[in-house]
């Protein structure tokens, strides 16, 4: 059953509150057409299907990165594209989608990266949210084949032709950065690759999409295979490349599992308070400590660091949460105590390791890894 359009929009009040106040600070998402829509949003006025698509759609981008997104993932890939959808309705979802790829995304997230210093792509900007492009720009093009009008035909090629050009920008990206020596960027960029072509592909086959669909010869399995189907090398093996780079292992752990749901950061609310508290890419959570020392004091700043303790002690492999408590103690060293004699008293040695290590030399050895998978993986194709 899809979810009452007042109950969804409570649920971005819940996760991402800044979007309805008024600080300054979060001007530049309230600015933002899928905030706009959130906020316009009156319970008392009729919504027709299109309309109630577009608060879905909205609601998605706001709180996707956030600590608890809300859940409407397959009602806008998939269960608001009926069969009997009528015409009209699909057309004015599949545009609206079609537009969407253009909204500046920036602002709703901490996990951005960018291509190379120096280059043409330097302020280019790649993270998930493209990747959530890709699952609602799948889903309206599959629905679009129901239909013969040529407006139909029209706007599902223009959905292809996004998705190619978007494809195409991820793999310049990453090249850019691969090029540059940059083993941090590589490993950043890896990250938003291998989360959006998963989705794109979950989505493939959700919708099942015929074995000679040209978006499945294309852009299936990107990340996966360097080859199509007769064998010629897809985007110079450069998003297969960031595939095998995210699950590339250093320091006994990867992206692959930096990367995770963050279940334990669900909990704080105050997470919930600032745009800058999102979460970031993992495992480079140093300045994301300190940003939460600045922001948080007393119970909240006690709770972010009980679920990052907590957090840390289940996952042991990773090293993001230990990084984010090295930052907080390097904004508050006075908490630096209570973290040291929470590892004592777990006989938590791994989080003793960890704190000991300076932000610079974790960063190096992580780039100069990087560097050396990057070396090894294309021999692999």
């Amino acid at each position: 059953m899809a979810i009452t359009a007042s109950l969804l929009v409570s649920q971005v009040r819940n996760t991402a509150p800044y979007v309805f106040g008024e600080d300054p600070e979060s001007a530049s998402i309230r600015a933002l057409r899928p905030a706009q829509i959130i906020r316009s949003y009156n319970p008392d006025a009729p919504l027709s299907h299109a309309a109630y698509f577009e608060l879905c759609l909205s609601a998605h981008y706001l709180t996707c990165a956030t600590p608890v997104p809300t859940d409407v993932d397959n009602q806008i890939r998939k269960k608001l594209w009926p069969d009997d959808l009528p015409l009209e309705t699909a057309l004015e979802m599949a545009t609206f989608v079609l537009e969407s790829h253009d909204w500046d995304f920036v602002p709703l997230g901490t996990r951005v990266s960018h291509g190379a210093k120096g280059s043409a792509l330097e302020h280019t900007p790649l993270h998930g949210h493209f990747g959530e492009w890709f699952t609602v720009a799948v889903g309206a093009y599959a629905a679009l084949a129901a239909y013969r009008a040529p407006e139909a035909v029209h706007l599902r090629d223009a959905l292809l032709d996004a998705i190619d050009q978007e494809t195409t920008r991820h793999a310049e990206i990453f090249a850019s950065v691969w090029r540059a020596k940059d083993g941090l960027g590589a490993l950043r960029a890896s990250v938003s690759i291998a989360h959006n072509f998963g989705d794109l592909d979950r989505v493939v086959d959700m919708w099942d999409l015929p074995i000679a669909d040209p978006l499945r010869l294309r852009f299936y399995k990107l990340t996966a295979s360097a080859f199509d189907s007769e064998r010629k090398l897809r985007h110079q093996g450069r998003l297969w490349t960031a595939g095998e780079l995210y699950k590339s292992i250093i320091d006994g752990s990867s992206m692959a599992l930096e990367n995770h749901r963050h279940f334990a950061l669900r909990k704080p609310r105050a997470l919930r308070s600032h745009p800058a508290l999102r979460i970031p890419v993992g495992p480079f959570f140093d300045a994301w400590g300190r940003a939460v020392a600045t922001h948080l004091e007393g119970e909240a700043l006690d709770e972010v660091l009980d679920a990052l303790l907590f957090g840390q002690g289940k996952m042991q492999k990773t090293i993001g949460y230990a990084r984010g408590l090295a930052g907080i103690v390097a904004a508050k060293p006075a908490l630096a105590e209570r973290v040291t004699a929470h590892a004592r008293q777990t006989k938590n040695a791994q989080l003793t390791k960890l704190l000991a290590i300076s932000q610079q030399e974790i960063e190096t050895r992580w780039n100069d890894a990087a560097l050396a998978h990057l070396d090894d993986i294309p021999s692999r194709a």
